[in-house]
């Protein structure tokens, strides 16, 4: 009876020990896990305080950027386009603000906007192939003459001829600006068209077309363009400026119209932020 006694007893005591152990252990767990979570909580709240730091200062130095850019403009570029005629062709719609961006660096340096064209997509292939030349009429999507029709549209919009004029007449909503011969094209392709077969015909005749005259084609978007048209400017053997809505990009725009060649801007497409200025050191 008394060993019974004891070991009743000693079971007792081992649970107790063990209430005692969880209890003590439960609570000691708490206070570690809730140390823990403290000491990552403040981990966070001073990286992401470090993180906001250093964007205000990546922030002030891209504007500071800017304005450096904006004040060297005039010394970079001014004057350089006087006298010389740029026309704009878009394939799909050009926004107004591309528009914009372009007439600012053209002006800024002395140079004059030539034709503003947009050709749309899908195009009216029918309707401009009456337009540009009987031989062209009656045409449709899976006609073989549509890239030579896109060809025909991209030299009469450098040549500012008889056609251009006459695209302008017919199509006041698409080929506008004060058609005439330019001395170089800056080219802009939408980047949320749906091109068909018959899109990408016009569209690759169009560019034939531009470079066939021997004129700079510069092909240009902005900083928040998305999908980038770089890589397809790139494959068409054409110089292009990325970052056309910024100060630098405007330099850069000035000097790719005038014959250097490239990719320019901050992408990671681009080969420079500038191009070589003729004849000096090169730029910011």
């Amino acid at each position: 009876m008394l060993d019974f006694r004891y070991h009743a007893l000693s079971l007792v005591a081992v649970f107790l020990a063990l209430g005692i152990g969880i209890v003590l252990g439960s609570s000691l767990g708490d206070t570690v896990v809730s140390q823990a979570n403290r000491d990552i909580a403040s981990s966070l709240r001073g990286d992401l305080n470090s993180a906001r730091s250093d964007a205000r200062v990546a922030h002030a130095a891209v504007g500071a950027r800017e304005q450096l850019l904006k004040a060297l403009f005039p010394r970079l570029v001014g004057g350089q386009l006087t006298g010389t005629k740029i026309a704009v062709v878009a394939s799909g719609k050009l926004p107004a603000a591309v528009e914009s961006d372009v007439r600012d660096a053209v002006k800024g340096a002395g140079g004059t906007l030539a034709g503003i064209s947009s050709i749309a997509t899908p195009p009216d292939v029918g309707a401009l192939g009456a337009a540009v030349d009987p031989r062209f009429a009656g045409l449709r999507s899976d006609d073989k003459r549509l890239r030579p029709l896109g060809r025909r549209i991209g030299e009469a919009l450098v040549a500012g001829g008889r056609l251009d004029h006459r695209l302008a007449k017919r199509f006041p909503d698409r080929f506008g600006g004060h058609p005439a011969r330019a001395d170089a094209v800056v080219l802009y392709r939408d980047p949320t068209t749906d091109r068909s077969a018959a899109v990408q015909q016009v569209e690759q005749g169009l560019i034939e077309g531009l470079r066939a005259t021997g004129k700079p084609v510069v092909g240009v978007e902005r900083s928040d363009t998305d999908p980038s048209q770089i890589s397809f400017f790139s494959n068409q053997g054409l110089t292009s400026v990325d970052d056309v809505d910024s100060a630098g990009g405007r330099i850069a725009l000035v000097l790719a119209v005038q014959g250097a060649r490239g990719s320019f801007g901050y992408k990671k497409t681009a080969d420079s932020p500038l191009p070589q200025p003729p004849g000096g050191a090169a730029g910011p």
